[in-house]
């Protein structure tokens, strides 16, 4: 007789789910799991509402650079997060509106960097923070006549953002 010489999986130190939660100390809630990945790290998902308008997933692949997720992704069974493959696609929702979606997640930290500092620039830049206090100046009772005094005096001040940029290699 031979002797069996597979190691056996690792095993987990088995909890049960009503302990896990009474462990959490939220006893209410059971709150939301980000869905298992098999590679963590690699990809930030996202689930599309496909009804927002007939083009919304075309354009999010096309020219925002999200693909389809895969079952291959996930570290389980597309089933046990709510979603199940029709034509190709990890779909949820009673018609399969709901589609799941992937970015490596570098570029996306990457895209979140450039919006940051796009938002920056058109809130805190300087002719944008001038022409907001300017507007709040004209608001004022009798407004009309500071609005005029600071228009002329705005050329003096300048303003920065001292505020961290996010680093996109974090």
């Amino acid at each position: 007789m031979s002797k069996d010489t597979t190691t056996p999986a690792k095993v987990k130190r088995a909890i049960s789910v009503v302990d896990r939660r009474l462990q959490s100390g939220a006893i209410f809630r059971a709150g939301s799991e980000p869905i298992p990945l098999r590679e963590p790290g690699r990809w930030t998902l996202r689930v599309v509402n496909a009804d927002i308008h007939s083009q919304h997933v075309h354009q999010l692949r096309m020219k925002k650079g999200w693909e389809y997720a895969e079952p291959g992704d996930l570290a389980v069974a597309p089933e046990d997060v709510g979603f199940r493959l029709e034509n190709g696609r990890l779909v949820c929702g009673a018609h399969g509106a709901e589609v799941l979606m992937k970015m490596p997640a570098f570029d996306f930290q990457r895209v979140q960097v450039a919006k940051d500092r796009e938002v920056r620039r058109q809130t805190f830049g300087s002719q944008a923070l001038k022409d907001s206090v300017l507007a709040a100046a004209g608001r004022e009772p009798g407004g009309a006549e500071g609005a005029d005094f600071l228009q002329k005096q705005l050329h003096n001040i300048s303003v920065t953002d001292s505020r961290e940029a996010l680093d996109p290699t974090e």
